[in-house]
């Protein structure tokens, strides 16, 4: 009996460490290459000061000034160096809502952007 308790928190504990399949990274529900443009995906990462749209810099976390978490997005080579090092952690933070911080979650459609974007080769613009 504690084994098998034992080996249900295990697999709990487990699950709990991987996303959810809707958060990950995948090349399902993408547009085909032509119908999206990565400078969609640069215009949700900037956000203005007033906080109205959806971004990272609004807060601002993720300039050269604060460079929270070690993440910097205030240019352009930066996102898109960000963006294509590490593409399912970006994937599954803004997929969650855990990002933007201060901003607002990207929906269905800004992620199937960022998912037809790393399934076309994660191209810079």
């Amino acid at each position: 009996m504690a084994r098998g308790i034992m080996v249900v928190a295990a697999l709990g504990l487990i699950n709990a460490c991987y996303p959810h399949a809707e958060q990950q990274l995948t090349c399902d529900d993408v547009y085909p290459p032509g119908r999206f443009d990565y400078r969609a995906i640069e215009a949700l990462i900037v956000q203005d000061q007033t906080r109205t749209t959806k971004g990272c810099l609004g807060a601002p976390c993720h300039s050269a000034g604060t460079q929270r978490g070690g993440v910097r997005l205030d240019t352009r080579d930066l996102i898109y160096e960000e963006l294509s090092t590490r593409p399912e952690l970006y994937y599954e933070t803004l997929a969650t809502g855990y990002m933007p911080h201060d901003g607002i979650p990207w929906d269905e459609e800004d992620l199937k952007i960022f998912r037809s974007w790393y399934c076309a080769g994660a191209f810079p613009p």
